[in-house]
């Protein structure tokens, strides 16, 4: 241990500490201050103990008079020794609750406060909230105006984080009743208040986002699916799957006077602001109705995995119980009672936006705007469709129009419930209620008309079309069976749950009466809206209408699509499926715009194009594997020996045309890419996978550069060495799909070297000159020049001048290098002998023998005629 001799560093803090006299001054300038903290220094933290010195820390964060010197570190140093969360520290400063009451007079200062004192006031009181919850809920309970300073300053971001932490706190065992406290205090109704459309739209925005968050921080997450112990025992479920979602916040908040309170501030046409309230007002009911479809998801969860572990003989999951589905029943019946008595209201709103006052200048010259009042409405509308669809489709359906009956259970704060009492009116008859209003009212049809007026909104196209498929699809699902998928009673009790084996036996129990009412009125009315989409919103004369306009639009010089033409295709989707799945029902009211001529021509023609248009993908068929065994070089490539006829006439990388006439490599390509469909050398679709394998040219181009040096009788030399490291470098950086062709010439293939590809005729005499052996240079002399040409004498040069046009494949690469290794086997085997012998000529190896890969994906040849010279001339050599 480094400390027992003296190599342990004496801490800076602590001398200073050592000292008579010193002072918090003294050492918070020090760098090594909040590192002491956290290592927790004892003298260090009974100095910051003391009262006076927590006083003058918290004095920092709200003072502003400051030296230069101290303004921005000193509040920062106070703050983050608080965020150490010592809980030393957070005892004594609960301890002296005189402090306490003086920081917290900070929230008394007229507004606004500045941001970063705020942001460090939130952050001494989160921590003191998590290390001494009890104490810190207490001593803000007895500060008579907490929640009223709160929300004094609600439009600060810190002090909105402030109170969703103390939301939060609720799930904490010490925080249990700070929500109740909240409500007891005005907390919401204050929030509400605050969208008064006499005040301020910054006051609205940060009123909507407070309670949008409360909103969100309220609902509870989705229960554990395993409520099971280790010992197979069940756990008890947490108070969010019991009962109803949210707490009394959100059930205030849902409550039909502060509903009320908040649509008069939003429709209120007098208020200079009330454009604000009606957006951030529209923007908490459609968080209200979000949260409520969560709920009803994570019900149907529940329910769905009950199901399949009770068919495996398993109980790991819980029931909806019958509380929660009596609060889901009736948890949205004040809003649309609400909403559905202030429609006509919403429609003036549609029809006379009070924003509006007249054209404005865009990027399409004068324009009367949508407005953000028009879309938000829209928005609200198609939120309520969207939840009938999803409560008419939900297979707990029955359950919520006949919730099972619950004995209420005794709390603290209610000792003697009421008895259940069965709800007479749920969600299903408050959205019948609003679906007949939006007939009455023609709701759907201004929202088709605007759809059609602002042709470059993509918001509203988007909107709109999901009201429309969310109406179709809620008849189609009515209509289409008689009853819904699990209406097999309501959600029996836990002494009324089936066994395994009738579980297993599917014996559900009848259907009840009330929900096959229920359902039958349910569709009827939104028949009636469906039918009024159809006849007073005329929606197939307005889609046909649509894309004639559209076709003369296109056809203008510079003319573009309209900007609704996408959604346009989709809602004409919807007509087709809605027709097909239910026009017995319809054919009565509907006929005649079914059976009108301009219908079923934009259906056979402009409909039917986009939609195989639509299908196609964007890059093409999917490409199939190639072909084993596909030639080497199959025409219509783009690279390879193109020697028409086998003469090898052309140059590498050319194909000879008409009348023997070379052409690029360039026009080869284009004309077989014009014509891969008829090319003979295109088994099928998808060959440029073996055309295009990159890594077996790369190792041709290897092989081919590097054989000269064992074949052709040079030696590795320094210059080979240092031209094959510039070559390579050259090659870095660059695309490596180069060509064959581009890659060896015929004429010269190696162009980094100053060797020829064959040496000429008195290189070939002096070779032959000093390493003559008697009887055997006729036989190396023909063996030589039949190697060099390409199109005579030996079979295996003969395969070279085939027209080929393709890519090097695996198994033709691993032929080609076998066939070099053999090569070189022998040519070895010939060396080592000619090396015993002064006579040996190891510099009679032709090139062509082994240059050449034309023969890739051809049969494999014979013996070369080199191979019988060498065999011949063995014996003479010995």
């Amino acid at each position: 241990m480094f400390w027992r001799f003296g190599f342990n560093t004496t801490s800076v803090i602590d001398g200073i500490l050592d000292k008579e006299g010193v002072t918090l001054d003294d050492i918070m300038g020090e760098d090594e201050l909040i590192q002491e903290v956290k290592t927790q220094s004892v003298k260090l933290i009974e100095f910051l103990c003391k009262p006076h010195n927590l006083d003058k820390l918290l004095g920092y964060i709200t003072a502003d008079d400051l030296d230069e010197a101290k303004r921005f570190k000193y509040p920062f140093v106070a703050s983050e020794i608080f965020g150490c969360e010592v809980f030393a520290i957070c005892e004594a400063l609960i301890q002296n609750r005189d402090i306490l009451i003086k920081f917290w007079t900070f929230l008394e200062r007229s507004q606004p406060l500045n941001p970063l004192q705020a942001s460090y006031f939130t952050k001494v009181n989160c921590v003191l909230l998590n290390k001494k919850t009890a104490a810190t809920i207490g001593f803000l309970r007895s500060q008579p105006n907490a929640v009223q300073l709160l929300l004094k300053h609600v439009g600060c971001s810190a002090i909105a984080d402030l109170i969703l932490k103390l939301i939060s706190v609720e799930d904490l065992p010490e925080g249990a009743g700070i929500i109740k406290w909240l409500s007891g205090e005005g907390l919401i109704a204050r929030l509400f208040s605050q969208l008064d459309p006499n005040l301020d739209p910054e006051v609205h925005t940060t009123a909507a986002q407070t309670l949008m968050d409360i909103i969100s921080v309220s609902y509870q997450s989705l229960a554990p699916p395993e409520q099971m112990n280790a010992l197979g025992q069940p756990i008890e479920a947490p108070p969010s799957v019991q009962s109803g979602a949210g707490n009394i916040l959100i059930d205030e908040m849902k409550s039909e006077m502060l509903l009320s309170q908040l649509v008069t501030c939003m429709l209120d046409r007098d208020a200079a602001n009330s454009t604000s309230s009606l957006t951030n007002g529209i923007n908490i009911i459609m968080e209200l109705i979000r949260k409520y479809c969560s709920e009803i998801e994570h019900a149907e969860i529940q329910h769905h995995e009950y199901q399949v572990q009770l068919q495996s003989n398993r109980v790991g999951m819980v029931l909806p119980t019958a509380e929660k589905l009596n609060a889901l029943a009736v948890d949205m019946n004040d809003l649309l009672l609400v909403i559905t008595n202030r429609i006509v209201d919403f429609a003036s709103f549609l029809e006379r936006p009070k924003a509006i006052r007249g054209p404005m200048d865009t990027t399409l010259g004068k324009q009367i705007p949508l407005g953000s009042e028009r879309l938000k409405i829209c928005e609200l509308f198609a939120e309520l469709l969207h939840l009938q669809y999803l409560f008419t489709s939900s297979p707990l359906f029955e359950s919520f129009v006949k919730p099972p009956p619950y004995v209420p259970v005794a709390t603290d704060e209610n000792p003697n419930p009421a008895s259940y009492t069965a709800p007479t009116f749920t969600v299903v008859d408050g959205l019948m209620g609003f679906t007949e209003r939006l007939v009455d009212q023609r709701i759907m049809v201004v929202c088709i008309n605007l759809f059609f007026t602002f042709k470059w909104n993509n918001f509203l196209h988007s909107v709109v079309y999901d009201m429309i498929a969310k109406v179709f699809n809620t008849f189609s699902y009515t209509s289409s069976i008689p009853t819904p998928l699990a209406l097999a009673g309501p959600v029996p009790s836990i002494a009324e749950l089936p066994t395994s084996s009738e579980a297993s036996s599917g014996s559900a129990g009848p259907t009840s009466g009330p929900s096959q009412n229920k359902m039958k009125e349910l569709r009827a009315s939104v028949k009636r809206l469906v039918v009024s989409i159809f006849k007073d919103a005329n929606l197939m004369s307005q889609i046909t209408n649509a894309q004639h306009q559209n076709d003369y639009e296109v056809e203008q010089p510079k003319g573009v699509r309209l900007g609704y033409m996408g959604h346009l295709t989709y809602i004409a989707d919807e007509v087709c499926k809605l027709i097909e799945k239910c026009s017995p029902e319809l054919d009565d009211q509907i006929h005649d715009y079914i059976v009108s001529e301009e219908w079923q021509e934009y259906v056979s023609h402009p409909l039917r194009e986009t939609r195989e248009r639509d299908r196609q993908s964007l890059g093409g068929p999917r490409p199939e594997a190639p072909q084993q065994g596909m030639a080497f070089m199959g025409a219509g490539s783009s690279f390879g020996y193109n020697n028409a006829g086998g003469g090898g006439g052309g140059k590498f990388g050319e194909d000879s045309g008409e009348f023997g006439k070379p052409r690029k490599k360039s026009e080869v390509t284009r004309e077989g890419s014009d014509e891969e469909d008829d090319s003979p050398g295109r088994g099928v679709a998808g060959e440029s996978e073996t055309y295009n394998d990159q890594f077996a040219r790369f190792l041709c181009q290897q092989l081919v550069k590097d054989l000269p040096d064992r074949f052709l009788g040079g030696d590795n030399s320094d210059d080979d060495e240092e031209a094959d490291r510039q070559w390579m470098g050259d090659l870095d950086g660059k695309d490596v799909n180069f060509d064959i062709a581009e890659a060896i010439h015929m004429d010269n293939q190696f162009p980094n070297t100053s060797r020829a590809r064959e040496p000429d005729e008195e290189t070939l005499s002096d070779d032959m000159a000093s390493s003559k052996v008697d009887g055997d240079d006729e036989s190396i002399l023909d063996s030589r020049n039949t190697g060099a040409s390409e199109s005579e004498s030996a079979p295996h040069a003969a395969e070279f001048v085939a027209d080929f046009d393709g890519a090097f494949s695996t198994k033709e690469l691993e032929r080609a290098i076998d066939g070099i290794a053999t090569s070189s086997t022998a040519y070895g085997a010939s060396e080592a002998g000619a090396s015993s012998s002064s006579t040996a000529a190891p510099s009679s190896i032709p090139a062509a023998d082994w240059a050449d890969f034309s023969t890739l994906g051809s049969t494999p040849a014979a013996i070369s005629p080199i191979s019988i010279a060498r065999k011949d001339s063995a014996p003479d050599v010995e």
